[in-house]
């Protein structure tokens, strides 16, 4: 499960974000309106994506103007698939990320598929490569989740809930 369904997850809703068959597929921006304001974009991924490249081409330029000219960024969440450990793409993507100016936070997807001690090893690479060049920023550098069970699910929200309305984050 990726975005799509942690969008419908965060959003206590079964069919907000269309959660297709295969992964890859998202190749516009999204755009979901808060019942207590604000907005969370969802954004094509940069890593993996099931397309033709002048497509993943697009798709990509299109994230990137929203980035770089959404202003009031409270936070860049960058989900990542455990199971593919720390990828070239990710850690490029990331590079970028930080340049904005925006925190952060690396979401560590799909953790019900792996066992602990490597969820615990790649969380730990990530946490590594967000602080190395990123000022402390409130909230974790890492959310280790998954959308299927639940985990990490509650940790995420807080985080939101503090970016967007200011509830303490604990």
């Amino acid at each position: 499960m990726g975005k799509s369904s942690l969008i419908n997850r965060l959003a206590r809703r079964n069919h907000l974000a269309r959660v297709g068959r295969t992964p890859g597929k998202t190749t516009l921006a999204n755009l979901y309106r808060l019942d207590k304001g604000g907005y969370f974009l969802d954004l094509p991924g940069y890593g993996y994506m099931k397309r033709d490249k002048a497509t993943a081409a697009q798709a990509r330029r299109l994230a990137t103007a929203f980035v770089e000219h959404f202003p009031g960024l409270k936070r860049i969440l960058l989900m990542v698939d455990v199971r593919r450990g720390v990828l070239d793409s990710d850690r490029d993507a990331l590079d970028w990320l930080r340049g904005i100016g925006s925190p952060v936070t690396i979401l560590v997807s799909k953790i019900d598929l792996e066992p602990r001690r490597t969820v615990r090893e790649i969380q730990a690479e990530w946490e590594r490569l967000v602080s190395e060049t990123q000022q402390q920023s409130p909230g974790p550098l890492t959310v280790a989740i998954s959308s299927r069970t639940g985990e990490g699910i509650d940790t995420l929200s807080r985080l939101v809930a503090q970016d967007l309305y200011g509830f303490p984050n604990s």
